[in-house]
């Protein structure tokens, strides 16, 4: 399970809570903020003891949650 935090718009953190998926903490962070309207508000995700953003576009994104880089092969000819 991995440890989500909601940090308001000043940057006080207002609550954390465990989650084992992130979908469950999306779900839980929308619930958080739902009666207010004031932009700024975020999350963030204990990975490995650092706080990271959590972006809900492409998941976490702290270096060591990020998705394998993809390299192209490019056929040359001579």
């Amino acid at each position: 399970m991995a440890e989500f935090r909601v940090i308001d718009p000043h940057g006080a953190m207002v609550a954390t809570k465990d989650f084992a998926s992130a979908e469950a903490a999306h779900a839980w962070f929308i619930d958080s903020i739902a009666d207010d309207s004031e932009l700024g508000w975020r999350m963030e995700v204990n990975d490995h003891g650092q706080w990271a953003f959590f972006d809900d576009t492409e998941g976490f994104t702290a270096p060591v949650s990020r998705r394998p880089a993809r390299h192209r092969r490019i056929n040359c000819q001579m």
